[in-house]
């Protein structure tokens, strides 16, 4: 007996009856970089394989997992890029650690997933990684380390982080030690993979809820009220110090008025007169004197606590409202007047992809989704970022289960290309149906309850008493890494050459809309930068 073996690249994607890739046998990295590839298979029984590698302590591997996609994209939006598009389908996303060197071959393919780690002291040089199977095959993947360092290069990158939802779908008590073990844990998989803003929910974040509904209670800040407000800070600074402890770099407070119009306060629990109850909420006027006076005494100690933590007041980021479009500019406007006076050096961005709203000078920093960017960076806007949703679905890049990993991992060329200073996605563990109101499983249910295409509403999965990632959170930090190494090649050549370099093994001029989607370009890409630097 014996099984049919194909090595891959990390982009291929291996569903049960199709490989989406082709065969990848070798790569080039820097020393100190991470990059993954996969073996699929198929075939009857059970097998077992071994690693021969002198890289093999850098190596873990991960068994690939299939999971429902219930909405590929919306009606209507198929623009002739997605890779497939089977409703209700099997799409591959989980990666497990594997824990014994045993792999189950069916009929059907399924793959497992190698990730290699490298430091930066490794000497440069060809690295054979065989991996030997019980039926007597070998696959050999050659890794060239180039005799140059990898540097990262701080883009800033937030996937926001739903505290509510590691306790729903562990069922634990919020803040609970087991919350919190969780809580670390999470944040431990987001800061590697890249992401170095985290979402702190100083009060419950008033994301994607249904108005009049409430999502969980995660506020950290316990308040009373008698007469005056009474912060206590003990919960929050247990947080940031998790976070900070586990590379989290930037603050990004939650948003301080309901979304879509910044037309209510969050709901925000206060002890009054020895009772925990409700103090404001979606019957709070945003505008109303007893909400701004609360944010008069509660942001001030804020940023006060951050700054005595260490943290400068340029990496601690506020939000007003989430994705506020021209019908309700004058209540965002009236949001951020309130907001402006008390945030005293720090950082105020808001997702808003309409210009008249930085042309209004209402916002100073908008992060926009990128089907929109170009009218920003034409009009010179500096400091600018980008984002996706559910709402960009049309030619441009995103990480839908639909999209092939190719379309994912070219946001790191466009961020490049463009001078990004972040970037935003709002789905790192959102485990709701739309508008949170109704907890689901996300190993069952990965649409949010059919409103947002598979893929977009988080990028991990809860594993036992941890976490998962995806396929798709592994091959964004390809994307950052390839922005890190195009920074580094800037250094070297400088920017318009590599601009100009980047354009031709693109065979085109690459924007967000416009651009290379075959595997073949990030082999290029890997060849242009290692044969320049």
């Amino acid at each position: 007996m014996s099984i049919t073996v194909k090595q891959l690249s990390s982009l291929a994607k291996v569903y049960k009856d199709k490989i989406f890739g082709s065969v990848k046998n070798q790569i080039r990295v820097a020393k100190g970089q991470s990059f993954s590839y996969q073996l699929a298979y198929k075939g009857e029984g059970e097998y077992s394989y071994k690693i021969k590698s002198a890289l093999k302590k850098y190596i873990t591997v991960y068994q690939l997992g299939f999971v429902p996609c219930g909405l590929p994209t919306y009606e209507k939006c198929d623009d002739g890029f997605y890779q497939r598009l089977d409703k209700g389908g099997l799409y591959p996303d989980t990666l497990t650690p594997k824990s014994k060197n045993k792999i189950k071959a069916e009929s059907t393919y399924n793959a497992i997933w190698l990730n290699v780690e490298l430091p930066k002291d490794i000497e440069a040089c060809k690295y054979p990684i065989t991996v030997i199977f019980s039926d007597g095959q070998e696959k050999t993947f050659t890794v060239k380390v180039e005799n140059v360092t990898f540097e990262e290069k701080e883009i800033v990158f937030t996937q926001w982080f739903h505290t509510d939802c590691i306790a729903n779908v562990h069922k634990t008590e919020v803040y609970s030690e087991k919350h919190w073990m969780l809580i670390e844990k999470y944040i431990k998989m987001a800061t590697t993979h890249g992401i170095n803003m985290l979402l702190i929910p100083v009060l419950t974040p008033p994301l994607d809820t249904a108005e009049g509904g409430e999502r969980t209670t995660v506020q950290l800040v316990d308040i009373t009220y008698d007469g005056k407000y009474t912060f206590d800070f003990a919960k929050f600074r247990r947080f940031i110090e998790i976070a900070k402890n586990n590379g989290v770099k930037y603050y990004e407070i939650n948003h301080m008025f309901t979304q879509w119009g910044a037309k209510h306060a969050p709901k925000v629990i206060a002890t009054v007169n020895g009772e925990e109850k409700r103090i404001f909420g979606w019957e709070t006027d945003a505008t109303s004197d007893e909400y701004k006076e609360f944010l008069k005494c509660l942001i001030p100690d804020i940023i006060k606590e951050l700054t005595s933590m260490g943290i400068d007041k340029e990496h601690i980021v506020f939000h007003a409202s989430d994705e506020p479009n021209m019908s309700c500019i004058e209540n965002y406007r009236k949001a951020t007047e309130i907001l402006k006076p008390l945030l005293d050096g720090c950082v105020q961005m808001d997702a808003i992809s309409d210009l008249e709203f930085y042309k209004n000078g209402i916002i100073k920093r908008p992060v926009c989704g990128i089907d929109h960017i170009h009218k920003f960076l034409e009009a010179g806007v500096p400091n600018m970022w980008g984002y996706y949703c559910c709402a960009q679905t049309w030619e441009v890049s995103n990480r839908f289960f639909a999209m092939s990993s190719e379309r994912t991992r070219i946001i790191g060329a466009q961020i490049y290309k463009f001078a990004l200073e972040g970037f935003l996605h709002w789905g790192y563990n959102f485990y709701y149906t739309q508008h949170s109101k109704k907890k689901i499983n996300p190993y069952k249910v990965t649409d949010a309850g059919g409103a947002f295409p598979s893929g977009d509403s988080f990028s991990v999965y809860p594993y036992r008493n941890g976490v998962i990632p995806s396929i798709r959170l592994k091959v964004f930090k390809e994307a950052l890494d390839d922005v890190s190494l195009l920074y580094m090649l800037e250094k070297k050549i400088g920017r318009e050459k590599t601009i100009k370099l980047l354009d031709e093994i693109a065979e085109t001029d690459i924007t967000f809309k416009n651009y290379p989607r075959e595997e073949k370009f990030f082999d290029k890409l890997s060849n242009l930068i290692f044969d320049n630097l």
